[in-house]
């Protein structure tokens, strides 16, 4: 055995070797040098030049062997000290969804400064149809949500819809709610799971939207969104995507509209080599109605499977979220006795598509907000994998709000990824009406486990989930990783009132695991560590460079440090001035 085990580290690293002279015979389009260079590669953490040609990275090493790597073409780049990074991987973020970001800015606490930027824009934009908004918090509200009144006063005659910080939630007016033909007798797209609020007395809807389903029944009905609408507000999205240093991402749901042609655009976007970022989709899964998800996702794979995009996964909208009293929980809601919150997509169908899924090596990435939601996608993976154990099907549980002692082993036992937005892990005012919503006993002790399940040997990838947040809407890799290793509020966003650390305190992670969770591990998410994810020789040249090493700077500067460049597929696709 340790024959064999010597034979394989020697064969590893002729390999290696090989691959560098191989590389090495002929220039580089680019190196380079002198810098701080972490490549998540655990046989070469550590560099101080890279070598690109074309696509490729063709060298990881010191100074000096870079030199034979430049010829009179190539553009050599001092780094002065700067790092090195593999670009970011966003394991799960709404690209399409850029449109709902728009409108008027509504992310603050203050009543008076939300409804004065709503006026602003609205006076701003006399010709739009809709009065925009996205971000508002649901700290500004009790937990039956905002009402139609106090826009109402403001906005008589036209429709309001402003979008809640998590998506998951809108706020409308009279107007809009009339146009739509919501009233008392309007059924609920799904009774229990995404409905309009009602006054208990008249059963006429409040205001609060909750749920995609019935955003998407509202936003169709008064001003449907084309493709093209869709696009343009991701188009431009895309180069703060890459300003960020974000060179891959999982869209984790289009929804807004059809996926197929959300990913035409794209495709053309590739086409006329527009796409700066490399995009793995999704098929959504969000309604019981659709019974087999499973052939309308490998339709779509099928039909998308070029360079820079892929159909990667069936994406199954399984929960929603606490603060709709949507995510479903082991324990009672504290503020609704006896109620546990019911699954947006049955959880007989979603067993079923899962053991589908696994029966043909499909990969699967579902939303669980409540640590029942959690279990049961645990418990549907292991036993579509006592059935198919040769799969090579991989599955993602998508944020794992609350997740449980006795689930908490199972993530590395089945080879479950935990997806999480770690910018949400900050002790902000939304985590006392969490505590309000779900009970001290949970809020503090199961929120946000990282460091739990990399203990057991499980795996964490990161992704912003953008642009649904909890109290700040970020895309920002570098919030999510300094909020990951401190569980602090974030400077640029915090008020002294808040706590210092967010409970549970021993679930902060190191900085190393959250660069892993934004690379290598996020990579896998989407079926691409092969390619990307780490910086060795032969993989695709995704780098991101930052002005500081964050190993040489103080954890509350990280989310301040600036991206200098970004390259994905050996392109540079930002670069600061």
């Amino acid at each position: 055995m340790k024959i064999i085990i010597i034979f394989s580290t020697c064969l590893a690293a002729v390999l290696f070797l090989t691959a560098q002279v191989t590389f090495a015979q002929k220039h580089a389009d680019f190196v380079f040098k002198n810098g701080s260079i972490y490549t998540i590669d655990d046989r070469n953490p550590n560099a101080e030049a890279i070598a690109v040609s074309g696509k490729i990275i063709t060298y990881v090493g010191d100074n000096k062997g870079a030199d034979a790597f430049i010829g009179k073409d190539t553009k050599v780049i001092d780094l002065q000290g700067q790092m090195l990074l593999p670009g970011f991987v966003e394991s799960h973020i709404h690209t399409t969804m850029a449109v709902l970001a728009m409108g008027a800015d509504l992310q603050t606490d203050s009543m008076d400064e939300l409804l004065a930027s709503v006026k602003a824009w609205a006076d701003a934009n006399p010709n739009s149809k809709i009065i925009r908004g996205f971000g508002w918090r649901y700290t500004m509200f009790p937990t039956t949500g905002p009402r139609k009144e106090v826009l109402d006063k403001l906005f008589p005659d036209r429709p309001v819809i402003l979008i809640g910080i998590d998506c998951h939630s809108a706020w409308v007016n009279s107007k809009a709610l009339q146009m739509a033909g919501i009233d008392a007798k309007h059924p609920d797209p799904m009774p229990g799971v995404s409905f309009y609020q009602r006054d208990p007395k008249t059963n006429e809807p409040t205001g609060w939207v909750v749920e995609t389903p019935a955003e998407q029944e509202i936003l169709s009905k008064i001003e449907p969104l084309s493709a093209e609408v869709v696009m343009n507000a991701v188009k431009e999205f895309m180069p703060r995507f890459s300003a960020a240093g974000i060179t891959s991402a999982f869209d984790a749901g289009i929804g807004i509209i059809p996926t197929e042609n959300a990913l035409e655009e794209y495709q053309r976007m590739e086409k006329e080599n527009k796409l700066p970022i490399r995009i793995v989709a999704s098929y959504y899964w969000n309604t019981p109605t659709i019974k087999d998800p499973v052939e309308r996702t490998l339709a779509l794979k099928e039909k998308f499977n070029s360079e820079l995009l892929q159909v990667g996964a069936l994406k199954i909208m399984f929960d929603g979220g606490e603060a709709q009293h949507t995510a479903v929980m082991l324990q009672e809601y504290a503020d609704q006795p006896g109620f546990l919150g019911e699954y947006a997509v049955d959880k007989k169908l979603v067993e079923a598509a899962i053991l589908k899924a696994q029966s043909i090596g499909l990969n699967t990435h579902a939303h669980c907000y409540g640590d029942a939601t959690i279990r049961t996608y645990l418990d549907a993976i292991e036993a579509a994998q006592k059935m198919y154990p040769d799969s090579k099907s991989r599955h993602t549980a998508a944020h794992v709000i609350f997740l449980a002692d006795q689930d908490v082993p199972r993530f590395a036992k089945l080879n479950v990824t935990m997806q999480s937005s770690a910018e949400w892990i900050m002790p902000d005012p939304t985590m006392e009406r969490t505590s309000k919503i779900v009970g001290n006993d949970i809020a503090f002790k199961e929120l946000h486990r990282l460091n739990s399940v990399l203990k057991t040997g499980g795996r964490v990838a990161f992704g912003t989930d953008w642009p649904a947040s909890g109290y700040v809407a970020t895309f920002q890799p570098l919030d999510a990783i300094q909020v990951a290793i401190t569980r602090a509020i974030l400077p640029k966003y915090g008020k002294d009132q808040f706590t210092p650390i967010l409970p549970p305190v021993d679930e902060i992670i190191t900085l190393a695991q959250a660069l892993k969770a934004y690379t290598l591990d996020a990579a896998y998410v989407l079926g691409l560590e092969e390619k990307i994810g780490s910086l060795q020789v032969g993989k695709l040249a995704d780098i991101v460079v930052l002005e500081k090493d964050l190993y040489k700077i103080k954890p509350g500067d990280i989310s301040t440090t600036k991206v200098t460049l970004t390259m994905m597929n050996g392109k540079i696709t930002f670069q600061a001035n």
